[in-house]
């Protein structure tokens, strides 16, 4: 690696929960990041979920609010996951991006 970024989108740190299905013995983890693209998350979930898994993602803004979002595991591995959201879903990713910045 030569430690440039080449992704599509750029990524914004955030501090989410998000419940993943399917999922192991522990729902919720914790969200690295966020793209128009996808999302890296700290995986303490199931190891046998491999890369082109459909998963059900439901982002916890608050007590009151979520955000749902199809996607698939592209990888797995060293405690993290890369999920790519399914296409058509552009209005509700940049409506999760807007608000996770605004919680910053």
């Amino acid at each position: 690696m030569n430690g440039n970024d080449n992704r599509r989108h750029p990524r914004t740190s955030v501090t989410l929960a998000v419940v993943v299905t399917p999922s192991g013995a522990k729902p919720v983890t914790a969200v690295i990041d966020l793209s128009e693209g996808g999302t890296c998350l700290d995986w303490s979930l199931r190891e046998d979920i491999a890369a082109g898994t459909p998963v059900h993602l439901c982002f916890l803004l608050d007590a009151e609010q979520a955000i749902e979002l199809e996607g698939r595991v592209v990888r797995v591995g060293d405690g993290r996951a890369g999920i790519e959201f399914l296409p058509a879903q552009q209005d509700i990713v940049r409506q999760l991006l807007a608000e996770a910045r605004s919680d910053v």
